[in-house]
């Protein structure tokens, strides 16, 4: 779908530039542009009214029925920054296919701006960044864009995630520091079902047995069966939050790997491991854990767990409520979140995801003139301001968002910086006037907390500060160094670093169920599994990480 839209595009690079800065091949004159403070007090630079619009073509994440050459955010950014704009809309089902095809044709446009659906991986940016595909950067950041070079200088994890080994930013990311997805898992359990047995909240992982034990003894739904289900979650979740009662786990579809000082290390050939891999047995001998947490895909999952007024399950394994219960459910305000449990050792750690970059949002291709190069980064610039963010994934201030005022509360109990209006869909959708989280958009956590909330969090308006409050339980519980999300791998090892992860991951997620379920014997059968690593160069894998992260430091 292409649409001529002078606005949208610009906005779209803009929003990808935020995220990236170092060294670039084009700069730019400043005597062709005026500067223009924006509400943070960063100057954002603004194209003379004078010169004819600057043509770019974009490449999208969107929604296809939206009408960006209508859409009133895209009028004003082409009135701001003089620019003209063929976008390429693309969803989520299609975009990764257009984009390679787009790529492998040779047929790109000027600028991927993009969301999280697609995004370009580390080692995608130094491929096309190497072969001239992507352009660097780093000079039209430091000439064009004031605000993303703070971001740069403000924010470490920002920089490392989007500096190449090379030194060049070939692509930049969006900031959305999610404060409860960055710890994702988390757990939930029925009080009401503890209640009606006089039990308190466990905090070690033999309390949390005993819990189970009488879930699975009592007819706590008062159905008249006892049919209720200890302990359940998606496929695999069940796994991790447990685990990290013995040792740091970030998942059984994650890495595997810890950081201690600096250096990265495998985990699932650990005694901890083994240990946690004991305790994960024994509750599934006694039938505490459902079978088909190890398989569940989401219509089975929701099916058990998302019975309307009736509650089947007493501890649940998820990001948040509403993965195992509709907001409407009566039951979901049954379920609280469950502190990490301290296991035998001691230990206590919650998966942690951090503030981190996986992948580039935006990027510039070399397609662009020197002209189009600066009209992008300054679209990247106003996208990375606060006045930019608001204004591109909120919509209107006074239409669709206001100031806070005296009775607003944001997150952490203050006064809020901001309150997003709750207009009916109908209504959002005829205005068209935002893009959403597109390119280079900018949200940290003390943006995010500063938002207008409902402070009664068992609302469904409520329902962001329940998952703050409950996120806090887990904070302070993260380890201090974690592999970060984006690698940028040398191409040299690409190929083998990603079979030789996938054969690991693949190997220790089977084994482990395998001893979880009694088809292996951990007494027996734990050597062997230990052997198993060598077999699949994990020490390889290792390294490979370890370079990584030394280079991206």
């Amino acid at each position: 779908m292409r649409k001529k839209t002078g606005l949208l595009l610009s906005v779209m690079l803009c929003i990808t530039m935020v995220l990236g800065a170092c060294s670039g091949n084009n700069g730019g004159s400043r005597s062709e542009s005026t500067n223009k403070p924006d509400s943070t007090g960063e100057t954002t630079e603004t194209s003379s009214p004078n010169q004819a619009p600057v043509p770019l073509t974009v490449f999208m994440a969107g929604n296809p029925e939206v009408d960006y050459d209508t859409n009133s955010f895209t009028k004003e950014l082409s009135e701001r920054l003089n620019v003209d704009l063929e976008i390429l809309v693309n969803n989520s089902q299609v975009i990764k296919e257009k984009r390679q095809l787009s790529l492998t044709s040779g047929d790109y446009a000027d600028v991927f701006l993009l969301d999280w659906t697609d995004i370009i991986t580390p080692a995608e940016q130094m491929k096309l960044g190497q072969q001239g595909v992507l352009i660097p950067l780093n000079d039209l950041i430091e000439e064009h864009a004031p605000n993303i070079k703070k971001l740069i200088d403000d924010i470490p994890y920002y920089k490392e995630g989007v500096t190449a080994p090379d030194g060049n930013i070939y692509g930049l990311a969006s900031i959305n520091e999610c404060y409860h997805c960055s710890y994702p898992a988390k757990m939930w359990v029925n009080t009401e079902w503890l209640k009606a047995l006089n039990m308190e909240l466990p905090k070690t992982t033999e309390e949390f047995r005993q819990m189970l034990v009488a879930f699975k003894n009592n007819d706590l739904n008062n159905n008249g069966t006892k049919d209720e289900v200890p302990f359940s979650s998606l496929k695999g979740e069940f796994f991790t939050y447990l685990m990290n009662a013995f040792m740091y786990s970030d998942g059984i579809a994650g890495s595997f790997l810890q950081v201690n000082d600096g250096k990265a290390e495998l985990v699932a050939d650990k005694p901890e491991f083994k240990e946690g891999l004991k305790y994960l047995t024994s509750l599934y001998k006694e039938g505490l854990i459902d079978p088909g947490a190890m398989t569940n895909e989401w219509d089975a999952f929701r099916s058990l767990t998302n019975r309307d007024g009736i509650a089947m399950v007493g501890a649940i394994a998820a990001m948040h409520p509403f993965v195992f219960a509709a907001g409407d459910n009566p039951i979901n305000t049954q379920y609280a979140a469950l502190p990490p449990l301290t296991g035998p050792a001691g230990h206590s750690t919650a998966q942690y995801g951090g503030e981190q970059i996986f992948g580039a949002a935006f990027a510039i291709t070399n397609k662009a003139s020197k002209e189009q190069q600066i009209a992008a980064i300054k679209l990247a610039d106003y996208l990375a301001s606060e006045e930019g963010t608001l204004r591109a994934t909120f919509g209107e201030k006074d239409v669709n968002w206001v100031d806070g005022g005296d009775s607003d509360i944001d997150l952490n109990g203050s006064k809020a910086k901001f309150k997003v209006l709750s207009l009916p869909a109908e209504e959002s959708a005829k205005l068209n006037n935002i893009w959403g989280e597109v390119g280079t958009f900018v949200k940290t956590k003390e943006f995010r907390a500063s938002q207008a909330a409902d402070q009664n969090e068992l609302t469904p308006a409520g329902y962001e500060l329940r998952l703050f409050n409950a996120t806090k339980l887990y904070d302070g519980h993260q380890p201090q160094e974690i592999v970060p999300g984006a690698l940028f791998i040398d191409e040299a090892d690409l190929m083998d670093y990603g079979l030789i992860q996938t054969n690991i991951k693949k190997y220790i997620e089977e084994n482990a169920y395998k001893f979880i379920t009694g088809n292996k014997n951990l007494d027996k059968d734990w050597e062997e599994y230990v052997k198993g690593f060598k077999k699949l160069d994990a020490e390889r894998y290792v390294s490979i990480t370890q370079t990584a992260m030394d280079n991206q430091k």
